[in-house]
């Protein structure tokens, strides 16, 4: 086992019977601009929260195949996050990646993520907008890092979970074996790839290749930035990459945390991993 650490209009939606009940939990749906649909997502409030009072957002990501509802339905986050003062927005992004699509000029999930949504939540809670953070898990981690890497000035923390940071790197392996499914039996992501960054465009590519981007903002200053991955995860290249990249974040001098961990590309691993990330969340963006 390895840890290693470094210093440096409201519309009602259906949830899961188990979150019945639950207050803190709300969800809602609105019309983005930047990709031109209703979008829905679920917004888990502080225990004790108060409309008078400024909270910082956490922007928590879904992964591939996954929704708005993931999070709360399934991991203990509503528990974890008893003690920690902060709104976290978990909003729907189908299977976007997370960038806006090189192939399809209504599909800009990047400024839904960055512009719309938070309009949206500004306009129904009150938001600290000088500490927001971002994180999320598989296609979530990956663009948790993307974003932040994009917008290096905007996040105070960018926490990621057995992301899929491999991506755009290995697009040419994964157009060549379109009807590869991914681990999990989710299914080829060969039209989810295609969609979001095209099949030859590199200067895209490497605008949205996380690897690129920290060479090209190491000068900056960076959010703290957070990572887990599994050491079984079914995804092979997923623990080298992390390495790599967790090398290159010691290399230029920024602020992360890496845990390696015994764990698949499962939701025991997420329900485990995120609990370390709220907690190193709450120091860096002083909520304890």
């Amino acid at each position: 086992m390895k840890r290693f650490f470094r210093l440096g209009a409201f519309l009602i939606l259906i949830l899961p019977a188990a979150l019945i009940g639950q207050t803190r939990i709300h969800a809602a749906s609105f019309y983005s601009e930047s990709v031109h649909d209703t979008m829905h997502v679920v917004i888990l409030l502080p225990t004790h929260y108060n409309h008078s009072h400024l909270y910082p957002v956490l922007f928590l990501l879904h992964g591939y195949g996954g929704s708005q509802v993931d999070w709360t339905a399934r991991t203990g986050l509503a528990k974890y996050t008893r003690h920690i003062p902060v709104i976290i927005v978990m909003p729907e992004a189908k299977n976007s990646w997370y960038v806006n699509s090189q192939t399809d000029s209504s599909a800009r999930y990047e400024d839904y993520i960055m512009r719309d949504l938070p309009e949206f939540v500004s306009s129904k809670y009150p938001i600290d907008t000088t500490r927001e953070a971002v994180a999320g898990l598989s296609m979530g981690g990956y663009g948790a890092l993307v974003l932040a890497l994009r917008h290096p000035k905007r996040f105070l923390f960018a926490g990621d979970l057995s992301g899929a940071i491999t991506i755009p790197g290995v697009i040419d392996s994964v157009l060549a074996h379109p009807k590869a499914p991914i681990p999990g039996g989710q299914g080829p992501i060969y039209p989810s790839i295609v969609k979001a960054f095209g099949d030859s465009n590199k200067v895209f590519r490497d605008d949205h290749n996380i690897f690129v981007l920290l060479k090209r903002e190491h000068s900056e200053k960076l959010p703290y930035i957070f990572c887990a991955v599994g050491i079984q995860d079914g995804f092979t290249g997923f623990l080298p990459a992390h390495r790599l990249f967790t090398d290159m974040l010691r290399k230029y001098g920024k602020l992360y945390e890496y845990h390696e961990m015994p764990g698949v590309h499962n939701w025991q691993f997420w329900d485990m991993e995120i609990q370390p990330l709220l907690e190193r969340m709450a120091v860096i963006m002083k909520l304890k």
